[in-house]
């Protein structure tokens, strides 16, 4: 599942914390700067790809 994170960078921050400690994290994307200047997007991989990557710890 691929989870889309907007926000300031301390809610992206606390919210990948907790969906990490929740749910079992593929792959975190970089955290990406919208128009304005507090606004960041990030995206979540909640599960590996299907080419047998490890998954992040």
């Amino acid at each position: 599942m691929r989870i889309r994170i907007d926000g300031t960078r301390a809610e992206l921050a606390y919210t990948i914390n907790k969906i990490a400690a929740i749910l079992p994290v593929g792959s975190i994307s970089p955290i990406y700067r919208r128009r304005r200047p507090y606004s960041w997007r990030v995206f979540i991989d909640t599960a590996p790809s299907r080419t047998g990557a490890e998954w992040l710890r």
